[in-house]
């Protein structure tokens, strides 16, 4: 198990510690062969049974262990498996480090194709959203210069006025140019990462099927 790959399950556990992991209903409804089976098709720890007991101590309800794990067994066999490694990592999910070493192998070559794809992808979101950030700035600074040229064209205006407004033209000018710059250099990232993406998609497509 690699460490590093259990950071966001944890992350999303500590968030979610108050929340009931099963209603009332469910609780007394007692099927525990049918929870474990989608706790274990969901990749979820064995720690999670101790979640469910803590949600059903209201209702008075003890979870049953045994048709709980045997039924968990079962789910994992379809969770652990490259393919599903290699989705849950592209959509950002992580590894608690549940699948039996028998399977774990496959599942973590499918996890690290899959991890390669979401940061690929990741990449490219955070280009474009900096493009459309930095055109969107470029913009606004030249309505703004072009505010201050209108207002520069006042006769009544005294020299001390004028040189506020140049001074102020100026500055809008200037990080107009920034952000045109900035702009270019998030254009050729996004290019970069259109490039990334679409040679994992021809590199990963046959093996995983499309993404």
């Amino acid at each position: 198990m690699r460490p590093f790959l259990l950071i966001p399950i944890l992350a999303g556990g500590m968030l979610s510690a108050s929340c009931a992991t099963m209603s009332k209903e469910a609780c007394l409804q007692g099927d525990w062969a049918g929870v474990g089976f989608k706790d274990g098709e969901a990749g979820r720890p064995q720690s999670r049974l101790d979640e469910h007991a803590k949600a059903c101590a209201k209702a008075g309800v003890v979870p049953e262990a045994a048709p709980y794990f045997a039924a968990r067994d079962q789910g994992l066999k379809l969770y652990c498996t490259p393919d599903r490694g290699f989705d849950e990592a592209r959509n950002g999910n992580g590894y608690a480090g549940v699948c039996p070493k028998g399977s774990e192998r496959g599942f973590l070559v499918g996890y690290a194709d899959g991890q390669l794809v979401h940061d690929a992808v990741s990449r490219l979101s955070q280009a474009e959203s900096d493009r459309d950030s930095a055109d969107h700035r470029a913009e606004k600074r030249d309505r703004e210069a072009r505010g201050v040229e209108d207002e520069l064209k006042n006769p009544k205006l005294n020299d001390e006025q004028k040189h506020e407004l140049r001074d102020r033209l100026n500055r809008l000018r200037a990080e107009r140019r920034q952000a045109v710059e900035d702009g270019r250099r998030a254009d050729w990232a996004a290019r970069d990462a259109e490039r990334e993406v679409a040679e994992l998609r021809r590199r990963f497509g046959p093996r995983y099927g499309g993404w």
